[in-house]
């Protein structure tokens, strides 16, 4: 598990191969087994492979224009009035999903759309969402143009560390 965290990085060159049904499968196992507060599940998951769709996808912030060029992109929906900790729940998926992505040789990118309204309201009318449901985040599959250097321990703050208190 430490080799998928220290090799996680935010992808978003892709070149243009497919992904494996079997590694997208794996992708999706890994979300599914993701926690849940008072096991509610408060989730759905989108899977996107149409072109025209990652297309109009890739229009909704600046920050996501590298849309057009993944694989896959998988839509993390939640369930606001399910669970009041479906932000959290959602959350908790979404890495699932970044980390068996990253296990399966395949990068990843957390594209933020909830508290963005015009961005959730395209993508819940693109995908057809259900009105009282919430559009957390989309994550983008591909094959990463270039392998990323994994984090080393250089890279983190053991001063972020308390021991007992603050």
């Amino acid at each position: 598990m430490i080799e998928a965290i220290k090799k996680r990085r935010a992808v978003r060159d892709y070149l243009a191969e497919k992904i494996s049904d079997d590694k997208l499968n794996d992708i999706m196992a890994a979300a599914m087994y993701s926690p849940s507060a008072n096991a509610k599940y408060p989730w759905d998951l989108v899977i996107i492979k149409d072109n025209s769709n990652k297309e109009k996808l890739s229009k909704l912030t600046p920050w996501a224009i590298h849309l057009k060029d993944a694989s896959v992109i998988i839509a993390v929906i939640g369930h606001e009035k399910e669970s009041s900790d479906w932000v959290e729940d959602c959350s908790i998926v979404a890495e699932h999903i970044w980390l068996e992505a990253t296990n399966q040789g395949l990068g990843s990118c957390w594209v933020h759309i909830r508290g963005n309204d015009n961005a959730e309201k395209e993508v819940k009318e693109l995908l057809h969402v259900p009105e009282d449901y919430r559009v957390l985040c989309l994550m983008p599959l591909g094959v990463p143009v270039k392998d990323e250097p994994e984090h080393s321990e250089e890279d983190f703050d053991r001063s972020k560390i308390k021991q007992e208190s603050y």
